[in-house]
């Protein structure tokens, strides 16, 4: 193992808090706490480019407190590019739904020679050397970050202007180094455009021969960036498209009103989007829902990625009361309980788990997550509803309020006009109801007079008799209607 030393830990700082005399009004004394930052850095003696390199390192915030695998994005000329792509990594795996990365930066030293493919003595005799860095890179550091760090084999290149020319090169070649690519603005004018000249043999040769095997490539220029790059760069992926070779999934887009060193920040956010754009279980497919397949699908992200690769809360959720809305309570939950597995500490996921058991048919389970739903919401301090509330559902499933016949045929109506209509009916002694958003769903009682409905949750019931009348009152998240029974029926 090569001798590696740690240079400057850039995490929170353990100092000893300073305080700074305040000169406002007021007097308040301010502590210093301490340094945020976003990533480690070290160096290692290479042996492949008979020097010292540097490396920066971001680990995921996970990381500390978990036992996840994670992909990693290998980031060329990263003195100019890390803070973006460490801040676009981690808040579009919170929010966007790809998976938490580590991310390993690489600063320049000597673009020039590092990394154009091959030698041009007429632009610098230390041109040339992007071989030795590939191998510093596959043979070094690369060795180095698996073995000290828990890596999931799923890797990333990604590189800008003569950073992206490597990484182009890289991709061409038959390398099974990087499974995908983000390229920003390559130089491929290098050397009198030889790449270009060869792109489209070496895609087809290397299709040929199954060496490219599931690529994906995004590949980004600015509007502002010289018109020659930009057609360079149109026409290496013309390359690809001529090749026939399907094995490299790639998009290209053009960024309006962004130039050369601006273009990097969007590229690499739009980029870590596209080449883990297969994650999101998106609405089109959702109408052939199956648990097993859709379990099948999850665990196969992860084998693909790492165990963070998953899909937002919002799409867990969004299709969880889908299948609820068309009857699959089962499915619910299905994805409610991966939902909830993978966001343990918040309390609604658990009430939302707790509401698909009860409609499927099994309350014990649904009080045991209910209870769940309880101790978290009591202890928490982020606003996780009213604890209570969950305590209240479970008084409910088990001493569940009883309707004599009577009470319940005074309900029996129709509610409103129109699509905003509600038509009440009694079935085998339980209260339901009809509208169009929705398929029929029981009216679950609070008391004798008020109800909710767990299609979707968050609808209260009440009815009140007015002049002889009764009118129901719908509540939906807190806005309230009031619909009078129709004199006609329904």
């Amino acid at each position: 193992m090569k001798n590696v030393r740690a240079l400057l830990i850039l995490l929170i700082s353990s100092l000893s808090a300073v305080c700074i005399a305040a000169d406002f009004e007021g007097g308040a004394e301010v502590s210093w706490l301490g340094s945020l930052s976003i990533a480690e850095r070290y160096q290692l003696d290479s042996e492949q480019l008979s020097e010292t390199r540097e490396f920066f390192l971001s680990l995921p915030q996970s990381y500390d407190n978990s036992q996840h695998h994670y992909s990693v994005l290998y980031l060329l000329d990263a003195d100019q590019n890390m803070e973006h792509a460490v801040a676009s990594a981690r808040m579009l795996a919170q929010w966007r739904g790809i998976p938490e990365l580590i991310i390993v930066g690489i600063p320049s030293t000597n673009r020039l020679r590092d990394f154009t493919p091959t030698q041009d003595v007429n632009y610098s005799e230390q041109s040339g050397g992007g071989e030795p860095f590939m191998a510093f890179l596959k043979k070094e550091l690369i060795p180095y970050i698996d073995a000290n760090y828990r890596t999931h084999p799923f890797r990333i290149l990604s590189g800008h202007s003569l950073s992206g020319l490597l990484a182009a090169n890289e991709l061409m070649g038959a390398s099974s180094l990087f499974n995908a690519y983000i390229i920003t603005a390559p130089s491929l004018w290098w050397n009198g455009f030889e790449i270009l000249d060869i792109a489209e043999q070496n895609f087809k040769q290397n299709f040929k021969q199954n060496q490219h095997k599931s690529k994906t490539a995004y590949f980004g220029i600015g509007e502002l960036d010289g018109y020659g790059m930009k057609q360079e760069l149109l026409r290496y992926i013309a390359s690809i498209e001529a090749s026939g070779n399907d094995q490299v999934r790639f998009e290209h887009r053009e960024y309006s009103g962004e130039g050369h060193m601006s273009a990097p920040m969007s590229v690499t956010y739009d980029g870590l989007l596209s080449v883990f754009s297969d994650i999101p279980y998106l609405k089109e497919s959702w109408s052939n829902f199956s648990s097993d397949a859709f379990i099948a699908r999850e665990e196969s992200l992860g084998a693909k990625y790492g165990s963070t690769a998953m899909q937002t809360s919002e799409i867990y959720v969004g299709l969880a009361n889908y299948l609820l809305e068309n009857a699959n309570f089962n499915g619910a939950v299905t994805v409610f309980t991966i939902n909830a597995e993978r966001n343990p500490e918040y309390a609604p996921y658990y009430d939302w788990l707790a509401n698909a058991y009860v409609l499927a048919g099994n309350v014990e389970k649904a009080i045991e997550v209910y209870r769940t739903a309880y101790d978290i919401s009591s202890t928490a301090i982020n606003g996780q509803g009213n604890a209570n509330q969950y305590l209240e559902q479970i008084e409910l499933l088990r001493h569940p309020i009883e309707l004599s016949e009577e009470d319940a045929r005074s309900l029996v109506g129709c509610y409103g006009e129109g699509d905003d209509s509600y038509a009440v009916y009694l079935e085998n002694g339980r209260l339901y109801s009809r509208h169009s958003d929705w398929q029929d769903f029981e009216l679950f009682a609070k008391t004798t007079k008020q109800f909710f409905m767990r299609v979707p949750p968050g609808h209260q019931f009440s009815f009140v008799v007015e002049d002889s009348v009764t009118t129901l009152l719908l509540d939906v998240y807190g806005t309230q209607s009031r619909l009078q029974a129709a004199q006609g029926g329904c």
